[in-house]
């Protein structure tokens, strides 16, 4: 169904779409390089995000092309993922090696560490490749020439992000990401159900996205909403990824014992390795129902100080339009102004801060430094840095 929207609407969608390609191609070099994780995770952040925001905004793009751009991210997106998953499981046990006092433990852990590497490398070039074919395509190049026009165009000129027709669209697709969220909350009744777990992350994460790209249009009034749901999705991440370690470990210590005793003969050397492997498997599962409780706990206490209700409120409330900006294609490059103290602030943000300095699942810490094609037919490594 086709949505009415306006200039204010199509400004907001370019901004946006811009802001992540310019995340997107920056990572690069880096990734071809591969001496630092980090571009990999910030590249796949940033197809997710290109993705959300085709679909948000998919009424103010061609039809045609809206199909063919949205299945080249999403290829991009599903490539950079195994190689993501990796380096996350890579750096999480080089963090447990470094930690182990049982020498007992080494052999399995290191094992398993040789294991994560060599899959790593062999990943390396299938990340290379999905990013020449994705430069190939010419897709980002046509997504940044129509973002350009429509932020930079004489209708761009003069217009508000938070026109009211533009309240009305984003705080319907918020209502609606939030809506969906909390007809999932009851899989948190049972500490078992791991696929509706998995479905409330992957919801929490919509809700994210979509206020993130909605922001400019709520002038700072959804930044302390934002960063809670952040952290609860961080939250719900790390759970997710005990939930993988202990499939992963079952499967990997069953090839390991096919492999083994095909090459010996019987299984028997693989017990040298089960010691580490196993007591990695029971600190996930240990792991992952503590994280459980606290998530319990902290969705608790959302609910009881009334978050989703604030949220609610705020968007049906639909506050008044921020100013129209002196230029309109520089308004995406503005600071946010911070937001206005509120009876329910407290309650905006009562998760406290989980960043310890290792890699996150899909907590998307804040982007580096990014690049915006030059011009829309321009491969991005040739690309100058935006200021």
């Amino acid at each position: 169904m086709t949505e009415r929207v306006d200039d204010s609407f199509r400004l907001l969608a370019a901004q946006y779409v811009r802001k992540q390609l310019r995340q997107l191609t920056g990572q690069v070099d880096g990734i071809r390089k591969a001496e630092d994780i980090e571009y990999v995770h910030r590249a796949r952040v940033a197809s997710r995000r290109l993705r959300s925001a085709l679909r948000m905004f998919r009424d103010c793009f061609p039809a045609k092309k809206l199909k063919v751009w949205r299945q080249e991210i999403r290829r991009v997106t599903e490539d950079l993922g195994e190689a993501r998953d990796k380096d996350v499981q890579i750096a999480f046990v080089c963090g447990v090696l470094a930690g182990l006092q049982e020498t007992s433990l080494v052999l399995g852990v290191s094992h398993l560490l040789v294991h994560l590497e060599d899959q790593r490398d062999a990943l390396q070039p299938k990340v290379v490749k999905a990013l020449d074919r994705l430069l190939d395509s010419r897709v980002l190049g046509q997504m940044l020439t129509k973002a350009k026009r429509m932020s930079s165009g004489p209708e761009a000129q003069g217009v508000s992000v938070a026109s009211p027709l533009v309240l009305q669209l984003a705080g319907g697709k918020i209502l609606a990401q939030l809506e969906d969220l909390r007809a999932l909350e009851h899989s948190l009744a049972d500490p078992h159900d791991f696929e509706q777990h998995h479905a409330l992350r992957i919801s929490l994460k919509r809700l994210r996205y979509t206020l993130e790209i909605c922001r400019p249009a709520y002038s700072g009034l959804l930044d302390g909403f934002v960063e809670t749901v952040k952290q609860v999705q961080t939250l719900l991440g790390e759970i997710h990824d005990c939930d993988v370690w202990v499939e992963f470990l079952q499967a990997y210590l069953e090839e390991e014992r096919k492999r083994i005793a095909k090459l010996y003969g019987h299984p028997g050397p693989l017990e040298k390795l089960r010691v580490g492997l196993d007591d990695l498997r029971q600190n996930r599962q240990a792991q992952r129902e503590e994280l459980f409780r606290k998530l319990v706990a902290d969705w608790r206490q959302l609910t009881d100080r009334g978050f989703w209700d604030a949220l609610v409120e705020l968007v049906r409330s639909r506050p008044e339009p921020a100013p129209a900006s002196k230029a309109a294609g520089d308004s995406a490059e503005q600071p946010q102004p911070q937001e206005a103290a509120r009876p329910d602030q407290e309650a905006s943000n009562p998760v406290p801060d989980r960043s310890d300095g290792k890699p996150q699942p899909d907590g998307e810490s804040s982007p580096g430094p990014a690049q915006e094609p030059a011009a829309p037919e321009v491969p991005a490594t040739e690309q100058q840095e935006v200021g």
